[in-house]
């Protein structure tokens, strides 16, 4: 149960750092005159989405990490979705396919979270209920989506 509870404030203070550090440093404006833009042509362009895809996946994180604190046996199914969904974009950045505009450092800690993440949600070492096949498939497939459709659009 400590253990448990060590992973999901480690999980959840890793995305709030993360979180805080790619705002800083995005593009993503804060003048009220872009949130008045009713066309969505800014929402739903490919640069937009490449400046939140790492937000989108500190909230998976942030969630895995609530719940791994709150509901632990809800928290298997978003724990393999960031998981999946960094391994995958980390193996298509090497493969050549994604770029990934993040440092190393942020890489390497992404890799040590998905990598702890999937164990985590895959074995029963402390004391959560197993992930099925079916969810872990939905989490891979989810990924695979939230990747391709950050990248083309």
């Amino acid at each position: 149960m400590a253990a448990r509870k060590i992973i999901g404030v480690l999980f959840s203070l890793i995305a709030i750092l993360f979180s805080t550090i790619f705002v800083l440093q995005s593009n993503l404006g804060f003048d009220l005159e872009g949130y008045f833009d009713f066309s969505l042509k800014s929402y739903f362009s490919l640069a937009y989405l490449r400046e939140i895809t790492p937000l989108i996946v500190n909230l998976i994180l942030l969630y895995g990490g609530i719940l791994l604190l709150i509901k632990p046996s809800k928290s298997n199914q978003v724990l393999a979705l960031f998981g999946f969904t960094v391994l995958e974009e980390i193996a298509f950045n090497w493969l050549g396919i994604f770029p990934l505009d993040l440092p190393l450092y942020v890489v390497a800690v992404f890799l040590c979270c998905s990598l702890l993440a999937l164990w985590v949600a895959y074995s029963n070492r402390i004391n959560l209920k197993r992930l099925s096949f079916k969810e872990g498939a939905s989490g891979l497939i989810l990924g695979t989506l939230i990747n391709a459709v950050s990248y083309y659009f």
